[in-house]
């Protein structure tokens, strides 16, 4: 007679979980002992209470959660398949990646594949800007004045002289920046010369050398379809080091129609491209 659950049996399996190698061979003497001692306890649980209130049920699920393993949690249903505690025995079964009831499982969305590079060099950030994955270094595409619209550069840049440039930089970002950042600055010189590209090759494709191009070579020089509609002169924040007093104070441009560097007075008026990140 099973009477709800057999004390026995689940005290032998509760108490072999206990011995030192599960799965080896247990020593006959020692589960002798153990279901004497199950035996005893049991006899004297029942002793103590009325028959009537002992709960098989939730004893029977109490041993189930002590031994843990999925056999004997099936054990508990097979004895109570509709007992008190039937969902929770069943829930202990399920696979641990079996969803929510009610929860319908998607797809993981596949990723996008990447966007390539223009030039192999620039990754377009979608916001009229552009980084350049050699410097790290954010450019707009624009210079100050024209308007990122249709996939080019509309409308005329605007000239300043070199302070005025420094402050229009400031201005922006005072009104709130452009493309979310608010920290675009003029770039200094050795920067602004990595925009210049030799498509001829000569010096060097990528020219950042200060020096013109050279050969059989498009203008302006630089990489259009990354910076459409640019004009040729544009200033940096770098001021001349040279030791010559007739250079004092002279600032840093680069001139993309030849692809090169010089200083210049302050009072010249050039475009401006702002830049962030670096330094």
């Amino acid at each position: 007679m099973r009477n709800g659950w057999n004390w026995i049996g689940w005290g032998i399996v509760v108490g072999l979980t206990s011995f030192p190698a599960w799965g080896a061979e247990p020593d006959p003497e020692e589960v002798r002992q153990r279901v004497e001692i199950y035996t005893r306890d049991l006899e004297a649980e029942k002793a103590a209470k009325p028959a009537s209130a002992v709960d098989h049920d939730l004893i029977a699920w109490q041993s189930a959660e002590k031994c843990g393993t999925a056999a004997c949690f099936r054990a508990y249903l097979e004895d109570y398949p509709k007992g008190r505690y039937a969902k929770m025995a069943r829930a202990r079964l399920e696979p641990e990646s079996t969803s929510p009831p009610g929860v319908t499982e998607r797809p993981a969305a596949k990723p996008r594949p990447a966007k390539a590079l223009i030039a192999d060099r620039y990754r377009d950030d979608g916001d009229g800007t552009l980084t350049d994955v050699k410097t790290g270094l954010q450019w707009m595409r624009c210079s100050l004045g024209q308007t990122w619209r249709g996939g080019t550069c509309a409308g005329e840049a605007e000239t300043y002289s070199w302070q005025a440039a420094l402050d229009a930089a400031e201005a922006l970002n005072r009104r709130g920046g452009y493309a979310s950042y608010r920290d675009w600055r003029v770039p200094a010189i050795k920067e602004l010369r990595t925009l210049v590209y030799c498509s001829s090759g000569q010096p060097r494709t990528w020219n950042d050398t200060g020096k013109p191009c050279t050969g059989d070579y498009k203008r302006p020089t630089i990489y259009q379809p990354a910076f459409p509609n640019t004009p040729a002169w544009f200033w940096s924040s770098s001021l001349s080091s040279s030791p010559y007093a007739s250079n004092a104070g002279n600032v840093g441009f680069v001139h993309f129609r030849g692809g090169y560097e010089d200083f210049i007075q302050q009072s010249s008026t050039f475009a401006v491209r702002l830049v962030r990140g670096g330094q």
